[in-house]
């Protein structure tokens, strides 16, 4: 019992201590949040104290004061998951509903016995704790509300890329770990009145690894470096046992023995450190350069597209004779810088896509569309520059017109991406459609008649700037991001994508697959 007294203190110190390291770092809507949530672990611990040590206050009130400090904690939790590491709110009704719910449940847990209704000691010892009626539904509020959290930070992982999707990384697994080990510590075995009665007394405690990932999450250290802490911290433990561990040997042997093996593992031990520090230093150096280039694709794409939309435009106005007639030269010549304008903000757009999505800054709008007219649109836009190569666009429809819940600009700039790469390469015959819902899964499919790609292209053609060995020759204007970023917007819709070919010379084929919810 004393075990856990000591280890509640020492986690309330170190938990305030955090949560108001966190806040004066970062001192935002996240850090206030953060020490919020601080505030109410710790709070929660402090009841579990005087619950364990009756003698200070009433043993009953701080049983009751731990569930007033866990409602909380779950209700500010439910937000902070809302708000890090992007906004994503639940319906405002939802929000309302369960936030109230949550707090009635911590003022009832303080004012009555529907929750928390006694505790029997004998002397200072825990005999047994009785809940009251409502218990079972406190359980399950709480077990609902973790859920939702669990579920609103895997959908945000699923959907960010880049240093986002690393801070949701965090925070999905610091959840994780809470949400079993809370559950079963202070949800199952209570409900179930099984286990010993002192293990609820460390239910604070298994936040560690949420509070801890959740701070490195918001004050933006990298996966790099708990690897490094990690290590140290093995390092070390394992360094401290050994110096103890001769002191209490028998003999003489066993204690050279292990002085032996210290200095062994001390030897073995630095070497380790030295070489994760080494990896982290080659990590960090790699992530730095992705983040140049990534900077520099956004910065040169923003630069670019106001020029380029002004050519774009005026070219436009001189091949439609707006400013007067032109000569067949001329127009030729203004045609030319028309279409290589085009190629140029096509090419534009993609860096600017690429440089979203390795930010995180590209995020799903998902709501109902028509499939078949998601399809049309896309040939439709594509029709005349098949057309200019004589190459046939064909769309077979399904009979039934499927609505769909996704995101329309992303699955269609994804499609519209595989027929141009198509249009590309293909110089006789032409592209196939072909899109369909069977039960769980939606189904696109694009083939070609075209160049085809042997078996070791397959694999790469969706990596940025991969390109197949027909590029350099069929379409040498392009960039090769198209399939990467169709395959991103694929996979942001928690679906899959992939390319098959008999070989050179005999087309190819890009399927879709995406769940239909």
């Amino acid at each position: 019992m004393h075990y856990a007294l000591y280890l509640n203190l020492v986690f309330i110190f170190l938990t305030l201590t955090l949560g108001f390291f966190v806040w004066f770092k970062k001192n935002d809507k996240v850090s206030r949040c953060f020490l919020l949530m601080s505030l109410f672990v710790s709070l929660w611990s402090a009841g579990l104290v005087f619950f364990i040590n009756p003698g200070l206050i009433s043993g009953l009130l701080g049983l009751r004061i731990s569930f007033l400090g866990a409602s909380l904690l779950i209700a500010a939790f439910v937000y902070f998951v809302q708000i890090f590491p992007i906004e994503k709110y639940l319906p405002r009704l939802l929000n309302i509903v369960l936030t109230s719910l949550l707090i009635l449940a911590g003022m009832l847990s303080v004012s009555s016995n529907l929750i928390v209704a006694n505790v029997r000691y004998d002397n200072t010892i825990i005999i047994e704790k009785q809940y009251g009626e409502l218990y079972p539904f406190f359980s399950i509020l709480v077990f609902l509300s973790l859920f939702l959290c669990l579920a609103i930070s895997f959908l945000k992982y699923k959907a960010l890329e880049g240093s986002l999707k690393k801070q949701s990384n965090y925070l999905l697994t610091g959840l994780f770990l809470t949400f079993i080990s809370s559950t079963i510590t202070n949800l199952i075995l209570p409900l179930l009145n099984i286990g010993p009665l002192y293990l609820s007394q460390y239910g604070p405690i298994s936040l560690i690894f949420f509070i801890f990932l959740s701070a490195l999450a918001i004050l933006r250290y990298h996966l790099f470096e708990i690897k490094v802490i990690l290590t140290e911290s093995l390092v070390g433990m394992m360094g401290f046992t050994l110096m103890v561990l001769p002191f209490f040997m028998p003999t003489n042997e066993l204690k050279t023995l292990t002085v032996s093996i210290l200095l062994l593992f001390l030897i073995f031990g630095s070497l380790l450190i030295k070489a994760t520090h080494e990896e982290v230093r080659r990590k960090e150096e790699a992530e730095r350069l992705l983040k140049a280039k990534t900077e520099f694709l956004s910065i040169a794409s923003h630069q670019l597209r106001t020029p380029l939309t002004a050519i774009i435009g005026y070219s436009s106005m001189l091949k439609e004779g707006d400013y007067g007639k032109m000569s067949e030269k001329a127009s030729g010549a203004i045609g030319r810088v028309y279409d290589s304008s085009q190629r140029m903000i096509k090419l534009v757009n993609d860096f600017l896509s690429v440089s979203r999505l390795e930010t995180g800054k590209t995020v799903l709008k998902i709501r109902e569309f028509s499939l078949k007219e998601l399809i049309s649109q896309v040939i439709a836009e594509l029709n005349f520059k098949a057309g200019e190569k004589n190459l046939y666009i064909k769309y077979e429809q399904p009979k039934i017109d499927s609505i769909v819940k996704i995101d329309p600009e992303k699955l269609k700039e994804a499609v519209s991406n595989l027929v141009d790469n198509s249009i590309h390469y293909t110089e006789k015959g032409g592209i196939t459609v072909i899109s369909g819902v069977n039960g769980s899964k939606i189904s696109i499919t694009v083939s070609d008649t075209g160049t085809g790609m042997a078996e070791e292209e397959l694999s790469k053609i969706f990596e940025s700037f991969s390109r197949g060995s027909a590029g350099n020759e069929l379409n040498t204007q392009g960039s090769g991001l198209g399939l990467y970023i169709a395959k991103k917007f694929v996979e942001m819709h928690n679906g899959k994508i992939w390319a098959e070919s008999e070989g050179k010379n005999k087309g190819s084929a890009f399927h879709i697959e995406l769940p239909n919810k």
